[in-house]
């Protein structure tokens, strides 16, 4: 569809110079709006927060939004995908009201004429639909935080995206402890590293990268999980750290936010370096039968599940209900090391979330006895991992 073109330069009603003028194809903005929506709050601290700031420039439009502790900027090329998808009338900014502008742009049938006057009124126009608001001078909106950009780390997307989600689940999901609501981010040798736990599981990956700094830092786990969303995985992403802030940016994405203060959990002392039984099972097979298991777990505080082996070749997965019944069935081990008898009860949900976390087709399971966490990992991959505590009944 072509883009709506509308030649103006001054406001028909008062003559005056206008602020900002341009067109944009409907699905570009439509995504953009979307994706920096994740940062506007509904309560914010100032009203220009509620806003989206849109600047117009002869590189194409840039949309952000920001609740002062998260800002997310999209760029919008004037050129993508070898075609024009923006044209550029007026060089300027405008704050246009963030949850109003979103749903008109999603429900405005093609693409759009959108230009602010001098009083910072806008106006969207979508073929014979036209759409006034009040919006905000974009002078009053936050300016960033100036980061170090001359030391980062560099990474493809999809591999930060997939780092992100196979960590961020773990974190905490109450304020008890805010530290364990985030992610801890660090770099050391070369080795960026990802960990997350909330008192009762631990989840860590780390990938080798080329680091330009040596820290450490804790980025608030929604942000993480949002900026996951957010990446084109084709992108390579470029990381920096302040006292207070990560960036996070690519060629059209920019994601910064504010660090969590506080001393995260030492965890390297928390893997065990002996174990009493190691085995190797099916994924896919283990995960089924942890899910089945976990429907008669559920009056349990901690979603309990049985986990024992049998005759050094079996698994046998075991819950009950007192209300319901029990279910129990038993899996072929594919290799065993060490003693052949033993059972452990573990928080289904942990267990089952590390299984679903893991894209290898084997997973490697070490017991080191009764009391003591079980580590998870993909079979042969020793920078994935995951450590659920048992259960003590």
């Amino acid at each position: 569809m072509s883009i709506y073109v509308k030649m103006k330069l001054f406001n028909s009603d008062n003559g005056e110079v206008l602020a900002m003028q341009f067109s944009i194809q409907k699905d570009y903005l439509k995504q953009a709006v979307q994706e920096v929506m994740y940062a506007v709050s509904n309560k914010p601290a100032h009203p220009i927060l509620s806003g989206i700031k849109l600047t117009a420039d002869a590189n194409g439009v840039t949309l952000t939004g920001s609740d002062s502790n998260i800002v997310i900027q999209r760029i919008i090329p004037a050129i993508a995908d070898e075609k024009v998808v923006v044209q550029i009338y007026k060089e300027g900014s405008a704050v246009i009201p963030g949850k109003y502008f979103s749903e008109i742009v999603k429900k405005l049938p093609s693409d759009m004429f959108i230009e602010a006057n001098g009083d910072f009124h806008i106006t969207v126009q979508a073929e014979d639909i036209i759409t006034t608001m009040n919006g905000y001078n974009p002078d009053e909106y936050p300016v960033l935080p100036q980061m170090d950009k001359s030391s980062t780390v560099s990474l493809p997307g999809e591999e930060l995206a997939e780092m992100v989600k196979q960590t961020a689940f773990a974190v905490a999901k109450t304020d008890s402890r805010p530290i364990l609501s985030g992610v801890h981010i660090s770099v050391q040798g070369g080795e960026l590293s990802l960990a997350a736990t909330n008192g009762q599981r631990l989840a860590l990956r780390k990938a080798m990268v080329e680091a330009g700094w040596k820290n450490g830092c804790i980025v608030p786990g929604k942000t993480l999980l949002d900026l996951a969303k957010l990446l084109q995985h084709s992108n390579p992403v470029k990381m920096a750290v302040s006292e207070n802030y990560i960036l996070f940016q690519s060629d059209s994405l920019l994601l910064l936010s504010r660090l969590i203060e506080g001393n995260y959990p030492n965890i390297g002392n928390l893997f065990p370096k002996e174990s009493k039984s190691v085995i190797v099972s099916n994924r896919k097979d283990l995960l089924l039968g942890v899910d089945r298991a976990s429907l008669f777990a559920s009056e349990w505080r901690h979603n309990t599940i049985s986990l024992a082996v049998k005759n050094g070749s079996q698994l046998k997965i075991y819950s009950k209900s007192t209300a319901v019944g029990k279910i129990e069935e038993i899996q072929t081990i594919e290799l065993l090391d060490g003693e052949e008898e033993l059972e452990i009860m573990l928080d289904g949900r942990y267990l089952l979330e590390a299984l679903k976390a893991i894209r290898e087709e084997k997973v490697v399971l070490s017991f080191h006895g009764s009391i003591r966490p079980v580590m998870v990992q993909p079979f042969g991959d020793d920078k994935h991992l995951h450590l659920i505590s048992p259960v003590r009944m």
